[in-house]
């Protein structure tokens, strides 16, 4: 049956209320995709918050020190103008770039294994230890009987050698400080303390000519780490944690008499004389003069007790007591030196007695 014409439903209107229901479905359709504020806050968050998560990591991977490198021998004869560069003065290492940082280039008799292979494997153990007062390990190099080992070397650094004496100015001193000398006796011996006791090994090889002294403060860094598996020792003791005491001990009396200590027969006599001015209550006079008799003196005896047992007693005291020793009387020193800046205050603390 037919419906008449008022029955029927025109098309113009179902199209139109077709459409309607379409653009309303498309627009909750589109509604529902597109994210509100609240959404788009957290998106946004997630995002930074991944960002600076990357940005954080890069910035710890960038910090971290490169790998020790094994050179080949014409980089490092390069770099030195086949070693007939001139070495720093009164140092022994050859100051140079290599690839594109400043080193000191030690040369080393090379212990066996020959093997470069263990070479690289030492030279990787030995870089994962890390401390203020060890100069960043930067490679190697094996080459005849001889190993080349680069460490980092700061703007306007020497050897402690060096900052003490000048074979052209005898009067002349880096360290001419009391605070600057016992700052460095500290790095020395908290260096030390971490590779006994930190890293479990020995260095070997303590001497002025291994420690370098560099700006800002005066600061001192240890080379040489890893030397006593790298290279054949030097000493006529077998490299020991009881041989890095002494040297200490050795050093500290250089430190504070200015004397040099090269030799075996030179380091006994500055242990003679140390003994002696301890004994006979001279120790002012024995101290470096030029340091203008501006130290305390209470604080130097202690020190150079400290010196003296490290380097005569048997056995010689532990490095953790010997730094905790050093740091008192860095502490002590800068009580002392503080204590000059106030008016009046250093007539009472420099003794002006008779040498």
């Amino acid at each position: 049956m037919c419906k008449s014409r008022s029955d029927a439903v025109p098309v113009s209107s179902v199209a139109s209320r077709s459409r309607r229901s379409s653009a309303t479905t498309s627009s909750s359709s589109s509604s529902s995709r597109r994210p509100g504020p609240a959404s788009s806050s957290i998106s946004g968050s997630t995002a930074s918050a991944a960002s600076s998560s990357s940005s954080s990591l890069a910035a710890a991977r960038a910090s971290l020190p490169d790998p020790p490198v094994l050179y080949p021998f014409q980089e490092v004869a390069g770099a030195t103008n086949n070693f007939l560069a001139k070495r720093a003065p009164a140092s022994t290492y050859w100051p140079c770039t290599l690839r594109g940082r400043h080193a000191a280039l030690f040369q080393l008799r090379r212990a066996p294994p020959p093997r470069d292979t263990v070479t690289a494997k030492l030279l990787a153990a030995t870089a994962r230890y890390h401390h203020t007062s060890l100069a960043p390990l930067l490679g190697g190099c094996v080459a005849g009987a001889h190993l080349y080992i680069a460490y980092e070397l700061p703007p306007g650094a020497a050897t402690l050698s060096a900052c003490l004496r000048s074979p052209r100015n005898p009067s002349f001193t880096a360290l001419r400080t009391w605070l600057s000398r016992v700052q460095v006796a500290a790095d020395v011996a908290q260096g030390l303390d971490y590779i006994h006791h930190h890293a479990a090994a020995v260095h070997g090889r303590v001497s002025s000519s291994t420690v370098l002294v560099s700006d800002p403060g005066l600061r001192a860094r240890l080379t040489h780490m890893g030397a006593a598996e790298l290279a054949e020792s030097e000493e006529e003791e077998e490299p020991s944690r009881e041989a890095d005491v002494r040297a200490f001990g050795l050093l500290l009396l250089e430190l504070l008499s200015g004397e040099q200590a090269a030799t075996y027969r030179v380091r006994e006599t500055v242990v003679e004389t140390a003994a002696a001015a301890r004994a006979s209550g001279r120790v002012r006079s024995w101290v470096d003069r030029r340091l203008g008799d501006s130290f305390p003196q209470a604080v130097a005896e202690r020190l150079l007790d400290v010196g003296l047992r490290c380097a005569s007693a048997s056995p010689p005291p532990e490095m953790t007591w010997v730094a905790g020793k050093i740091s008192k009387a860095y502490l002590d020193s800068r009580a002392w030196d503080h204590s000059l800046q106030r008016p009046q205050a250093h007539l009472s603390s420099v003794s002006l007695a008779p040498r």
